[in-house]
């Protein structure tokens, strides 16, 4: 009885710090140079759809531009300025050796990180990536663009929280990462996309719906699945590094 009640006193504390660090860093990233940056970002997307609305197959049209633009460029780009600052701007700081002190478990930063930089780069990234094929005169495309640009999201989340503990200049590291690994092998190598986020994002998409994505490394259901694992690993390499306290 005891154990239960120790157990039901804990639960309410893990919540409450989980909410209060997840508060904290949405507010520390919303910048309006991060708003309008990543705005302008989709706002390029929402363009690529009108454009593509002339095309004689727009659905096919409008998902080409999903998947080559928004998944595979903008999406990881906005994440990126996003993620690796979340705690990276902390550690530059040297304030987040403050947060460390606290007695609270590890993996909770982490996690409100990941958290935080999804829930942002969902209403300034993935809804115009998922307002695209909408304007292109292809709503059935909606919701596939929808789910594979959020799985997509959270993925690139845990990357690039996990890469802003672990790199010095993670920015620029995650930069690379995404025009070498995500766009240039994903298309030249073949075989490649299957360890690439765009690649399992296009998965998603052409899974969910009846059109064709750039780059597709599976199932819809592997695509799921991946993608969510990514996100999940990401978060648990970053609870390794930030357990370490070495973030002076």
């Amino acid at each position: 009885m005891s154990a239960v009640a120790s157990g039901g006193a804990r639960a309410p504390r893990t919540a409450t710090t989980l909410a209060a660090y997840y508060g904290l860093l949405l507010k520390t990233q919303l910048s309006p140079a991060r708003v309008l940056g990543i705005a302008a970002l989709g706002a390029v997307s929402i363009l690529l759809g009108v454009l593509t609305r002339f095309d004689a197959d727009s659905a096919q049209a409008s998902a080409d531009a999903v998947g080559a633009y928004g998944l595979g460029l903008a999406l990881p780009l906005a994440t990126l300025w996003l993620g690796t600052l979340v705690l990276g701007d902390l550690v530059e700081d040297r304030l987040l050796v403050y947060l460390w002190l606290k007695p609270v478990a590890r993996w909770q930063l982490p996690l409100a990180a990941v958290l935080a930089t999804a829930t942002l780069v969902v209403p300034l990234m993935v809804l115009p990536i998922a307002v695209t094929p909408l304007v292109a005169g292809a709503p059935e495309v909606v919701p596939a663009a929808f789910l594979a640009a959020a799985l997509a999201a959270l993925a690139y989340s845990g990357i690039f929280v996990a890469a802003g503990l672990w790199f010095r200049r993670a920015a620029w590291w995650g930069l690379a990462f995404v025009l070498l690994w995500e766009n240039a092998l994903a298309y030249l190598a073949e075989g490649f996309s299957r360890f690439t986020v765009v690649g399992w994002a296009g998965a998603v998409l052409e899974g969910a719906s009846d059109v064709s994505a750039p780059v597709d490394a599976g199932s819809l259901a592997a695509g799921v699945v991946v993608l969510v694992a990514v996100a999940v690993a990401g978060w648990l390499v970053a609870v390794v590094r930030y357990r370490r306290g070495e973030l002076d």
